[in-house]
């Protein structure tokens, strides 16, 4: 698999960029789908999932992404994995983990993974949006300056971006950037939600104070 350019936050103050946007061409709609990975894409673990061996995609999920591709969009997978700042593994399995990954499913524009533990008050962990944020400066120069949990949420770059994943955290940074939002349940994944984004649906409700 080629990965255009790899952007390694060696000094841990960011998240791990892997850059894959040179190697799509198709029609775009100028909308991002941001996207987690545990529990969307691939079964999930309490012990992460440490190798390539333990990944596990969730059917539906290749499919899915295709699907999205068709729709015009540009695809971002944002991941909070803690094992690399815990000392379980060293960041170049993240890269061996995601060669598997795409060579199932798909390639993506962007892959984000936020190596930080709570402890470590990164700005990129979820449910802040700096993943989401850094990847949307990579696909399209733009991203949301400010955020205000109390607040309204803000209007996002484009209408019909989109955050997908299984848990409050992941709505939590969708919202922070005004995407639509839907949470999937973690043994079926994202081709539960598939139908409901092609037919433009509008997205779930959430309240990241409530």
């Amino acid at each position: 698999m080629h990965i255009g350019m790899i952007d390694l936050q060696r000094n841990m103050e960011g998240p791990i960029a892997e850059v894959n946007t040179s190697d799509f061409d198709g029609e775009w709609n100028g909308a991002i789908a941001f996207i987690d990975r545990d529990g969307v894409l691939n079964y999930g673990s309490p012990n992460y999932i440490n190798n390539p061996s333990e990944l596990k995609i969730i059917p539906g999920a290749k499919e899915a992404i295709m699907s999205l591709r068709t729709l015009g969009y540009r695809i971002a997978l944002v991941t909070n994995q803690s094992a690399i700042k815990r000392g379980l593994w060293e960041e170049e399995m993240i890269h061996s983990i995601h060669s598997k990954l795409q060579k199932e499913i798909g390639q993506f524009d962007v892959l984000m993974t936020c190596p930080h533990r709570n402890r470590d008050f990164c700005n990129c962990r979820k449910p802040k949006p700096g993943m989401l944020n850094k990847a949307s400066e990579i696909i399209r120069n733009k991203s949301h300056a400010k955020l205000d949990w109390w607040g309204e949420k803000p209007t996002p770059i484009h209408p019909l971006d989109l955050m997908i994943g299984d848990r409050d955290s992941d709505m939590g940074a969708g919202w922070a950037v005004g995407a639509r939002l839907f949470q999937v349940d973690e043994n079926v994944g994202i081709a539960g939600v598939i139908d409901r984004i092609i037919d433009n649906d509008d997205g779930d409700e959430f309240s990241p104070v409530a």
